[in-house]
């Protein structure tokens, strides 16, 4: 059985995931228990609802192990008195508001911690071909090894050295900010193909479908990240969720969370005796 995120309006409960269930979750999280352990285990990295304002961003940490794994990014940009705001999915940390110019070589991690580097080179994003902007899934879409990922954000598109910037959800730079504060010429842009793709209808969920190597895994894990926009005159909105599937290589569909499954529920259930067990013990005569 699977429980859906749905797609809800602004201005709907934000409740978008069963609070027994989710408690399900973040107790077994916490307690160390590896939901792997079943087929359909899928982790919910964040079931808030986290708002993004202009030039804010909210991170996503699929694993739960303090690396930031993606990060969805607003940005605003005056480019010599045209204000341009837009929304992207971030790999690394590199480039913003503050210095829109730069491009990430695409080598560049997030602050670890104390955790293994994400392989920010094979990071990517659910998109219909090279050089087009993110899809925005439905729910229930899968995502998986059938599915075509891509992730331009550099200087040398396909080889032709232009320089591109697809890994944006909504757009109203689409090449402004490279000829305007960077002096490239037209001939010297790669402007995005099929979207932007977001936020066409405010207040609906759309779906980013991702898919990353962790932690110096040499195989791909897939998640999604359920976004909202609340306002598409400056592209701001909200985070309402997100999830990955825990065994690599398993597909993983949009908006969808796995409930616990035999194997997670009898370890849980193991943790409970347990700790019955340890109170009896330490309870006073």
């Amino acid at each position: 059985m699977n429980a859906e995120l749905p797609q809800v309006s602004s201005q709907r409960s934000n409740s978008l995931i069963n609070e027994g269930r989710l408690a399900a979750y973040l107790a077994a999280v916490g307690a160390g228990v590896g939901l792997a352990a079943d087929a359909e285990a899928a982790v919910v990295g964040n079931a808030a609802v986290q708002p993004f304002g202009v030039n804010q961003e909210v991170n996503i940490d699929f694993n739960n192990d303090g690396q930031i794994d993606f990060q969805v990014d607003h940005d605003r940009v005056d480019a010599n008195g045209s204000v341009l705001d837009y929304l992207q999915i971030d790999k690394n940390d590199v480039n913003g508001a503050a210095n829109p110019l730069v491009m990430p070589a695409g080598t560049e991690t997030f602050p670890l911690g104390a955790t293994v580097a994400n392989d920010a080179a094979a990071a990517g994003y659910v998109a219909q071909a090279q050089g087009s902007y993110p899809s925005a899934l439905n729910l229930n879409d899968v995502v998986g090894p059938a599915s075509f990922f891509d992730f331009q954000e550099g200087n040398n598109f396909n080889g032709t050295g232009k320089w591109i910037r697809a890994n944006r959800m909504m757009d109203e730079d689409a090449t402004q900010i490279d000829q305007v504060l960077g002096g490239r010429t037209a001939a010297q842009v790669q402007i995005p193909t099929n979207g932007p793709n977001f936020g066409s209808v405010v207040g609906d969920v759309d779906y980013l479908g991702l898919r990353m190597k962790l932690n110096g895994s040499a195989a791909y894990n897939y998640g999604w990240v359920g976004i909202r926009i609340d306002n598409q005159a400056d592209a701001t909105g909200a985070v309402v969720g997100y999830a990955y599937e825990t065994i690599p290589g398993a597909p993983v569909n949009a908006g969808v969370v796995p409930e616990p499954g035999s194997a997670l529920l009898a370890a849980l259930g193991g943790l409970a005796l347990i700790g019955a067990a340890a109170r009896r013990r330490l309870r006073p005569a």
